[in-house]
């Protein structure tokens, strides 16, 4: 398989996202619900436009050791702090021609196969909610649910449906309390306070938490108060407000001050290897990547999700290789700097 293959397919699968050479969001501003980001799409756009704005130091006297991806947390391995974001509702987000069970089950399947992540998520329908949770329990060791920030009811039964699961953590996208389109569905969607992540962080009891929705100190550090474990930098791919800061410009500030008292991940506009490795040096520990996995499933099921995952990881270890990077542990601040845009 190459990236022309699963692109077409995808192309041919979906009536509403374009497929685009480069996805930027310039193309599907303010189409949410849809692919695009909201309003006229700057925060979006501003996501993906902020890693070209970092660039790669590159070092070539040293070792000629061959990179190492290796990242640990859960109590296991995986290949790469590289992970599928939740993208659920495809028909809406995409007009996906292919169902959303026959998706999730192409994603799961691939990054299972990558021995990667794959982060699911969540609905107002319960059947699609179902749909996440069987595939949850089909590969407990490479899924992580992400349930929304339901009122009081809906998320306490979706929280313990999935901890009847035994996961390995419980992830909940705080974020998507913005979503205009989702504050009149039943069950509709809350902004939360830091008493009632707190809660939710005592119903899960040992299981780790991982709220994704980040995007200032304040929030950071009311997330670390409530008891969350990991926090993902996120705005929710620009599509819950608009002409917000990309997540990659707030990201070694909220790492500065999270302070080593929880792992801080990214998410927003991660195209590529290099991109990976621009987030983990500027402080990352991990990263999701949304679209370009949703795409590969789409395109080519488990295939086209294998591929991708292998094609990210090895672009991720040439960056190293140049950098001079033997491990995770080496890609550090020094290795990337910011710049202007060249005029």
């Amino acid at each position: 398989m190459d990236d022309t293959l699963y692109i077409h397919n995808a192309k041919a699968a979906m009536t509403v996202c374009k497929m685009c050479k480069e996805c930027n969001g310039e193309v599907c501003r303010g189409q949410t619900p849809g692919p695009g980001g909201k309003g006229q799409g700057h925060t979006f756009v501003r996501n993906v436009a902020a890693f070209k704005q970092v660039k790669l130091n590159m070092t070539v006297i040293g070792h000629n050791t061959e990179p190492e991806s290796t990242y640990t947390g859960f109590g296991s391995s995986f290949a790469a702090p590289i992970f599928a974001a939740p993208i659920s509702n495809v028909k809406v987000n995409y007009g996906s021609l292919v169902d959303e069970e026959t998706y999730l089950k192409g994603l799961v399947e691939g990054m299972h196969q990558s021995n990667l992540l794959a982060f699911l998520g969540d609905a107002p329908a319960k059947a699609t909610f179902d749909l996440s949770v069987s595939a949850l329990r089909t590969h407990p060791k490479h899924t992580v649910m992400t349930i929304k920030p339901w009122e009081t009811h809906a998320l306490t039964q979706r929280l313990s449906e999935v901890l009847n699961t035994n996961p390995l953590a419980v992830a909940m996208d705080i974020d998507a309390g913005g979503l205009v389109s989702l504050r009149s569905t039943d069950p509709k969607v809350s902004i939360l306070s830091v008493e009632a992540l707190k809660a939710v962080k005592t119903h899960l009891g040992s299981i780790p938490l991982i709220l994704k929705g980040i995007m200032t100190v304040s929030d950071a550090l009311k997330a670390i108060d409530a008891g969350a474990d990991i926090l993902i930098v996120s705005n929710h791919g620009g599509r819950v407000m608009d002409d917000g800061m990309a997540s990659l410009e707030v990201l070694e500030e909220i790492v500065s001050a999270v302070d080593g008292r929880g792992e801080v991940w990214l998410d927003g506009g991660v195209r590529s290897g290099s991109d990976v490795f621009k987030a983990l040096a500027l402080g990352a520990k991990a990263v999701l990547v949304g679209r370009p996995y949703s795409h590969a499933s789409l395109g080519s099921g488990a295939e086209g999700v294998q591929y991708l995952s292998q094609k990210l990881i090895r672009e991720l270890k040439d960056v190293m290789r140049m950098t001079q990077c033997v491990s995770l542990k080496d890609i550090t601040r020094e290795k990337v700097r910011w710049v202007q845009p060249i005029k």
